[in-house]
């Protein structure tokens, strides 16, 4: 899976909660409504006013509106999400913590998973049995901007690798979001196996493996706020207040864009956006 790194958005550490969050969110919401309906009344009384002129009431309009973002705003306010649904941050940094999470995560769901889902997990899964799913640890594997491989060759599967940084971004996010590149890779040692995977027509192979990987982020966090929520407080929108690690926005961002294809069902536009192209012919020797 090639990760592209150009901006889309997301990463994310956990912020403690503070006691009274709702009763503040409440106090904090009457004073924009009681600051709203006081210069609204305001503006009301100046227009009914004959003695003032336009100006004077242009300045209370003004009044009205200027806490109110717009494209001249130079101070933007702050975004503190307050009731969304967080991703499970927990992990062990280690290919058995992220498969057991994907698992777990097939196991407990809401809807009984799709089988093409279920089936890329079973074949990383034997991946792993055979110690074939391991890290890069030398870096000398995977190139740079990969963040995980399936390699195979002419005759067998090879491995599925991980980039040596992916326990540091296992880290920040947790197995359940990084166990989205652990689903991808698996769709193609299944699509591998079912002999759906060749070196040449390298868009088709990945459009399959997208789409799989797109079913494990729709039923991990099937509306979205867990990934919007890790962008929003240590991606590329958390303000610089606890920015995650480049390398963990820039995957954020990578699972926004296939969410974002993903949702509309353009899965040939996502693989066009992330650059893949075909090779004209195969890089084996012959059998």
């Amino acid at each position: 899976m090639k990760l592209a790194l150009f901006a889309v958005l997301l990463p994310f550490f956990a912020l403690p909660a503070r006691a009274g969050t709702a009763a503040a969110a409440a106090e904090e919401e009457g004073g924009r409504v009681e600051y709203l309906e006081d210069k609204t009344q305001e503006l009301k009384d100046a227009v009914a006013n004959p003695t003032l002129d336009s100006q004077d009431v242009h300045a209370l309009a003004a009044r009205l509106f200027e806490t109110v973002p717009n494209e001249r705003t130079t101070r933007m306010p702050t975004f503190v999400p307050r009731g969304w649904q967080k991703p499970v941050r927990e992990t062990e940094a280690n290919v058995e913590s992220l498969m057991g999470t994907v698992q777990r995560g097939l196991e407990v769901a809401d809807v009984p998973p799709p089988k093409e889902l279920i089936d890329a997990y079973l074949y990383g899964r034997e991946m792993k049995h055979k110690d074939l799913m391991a890290y890069d640890e030398e870096g000398d594997k995977l190139k740079g901007g990969v963040i995980g491989a399936y390699i195979y060759d002419h005759a067998s599967a090879v491995a599925i690798l991980f980039n040596r940084t992916f326990r540091a971004l296992q880290r920040w996010l947790g197995d359940e979001l990084a166990g989205a590149t652990a689903v991808h890779e698996g769709a193609h040692a299944r699509d591998h196996q079912h002999g759906l995977l060749n070196p040449i027509e390298v868009k088709k192979g990945e459009k399959l493996a997208f789409q799989t990987e797109y079913l494990w982020l729709k039923m991990a966090d099937p509306s979205g706020e867990k990934l919007c929520w890790s962008r929003v407080t240590i991606g590329k929108f958390s303000g610089g207040k606890s920015d995650a690690p480049g390398f963990v926005a820039d995957y954020l961002e990578h699972l926004a864009k296939i969410r974002e294809f993903g949702d509309k069902g353009d899965f040939d536009g996502l693989v066009d956006a992330l650059g893949y192209q075909d090779r004209k012919s195969s890089p084996y020797a012959p059998g």
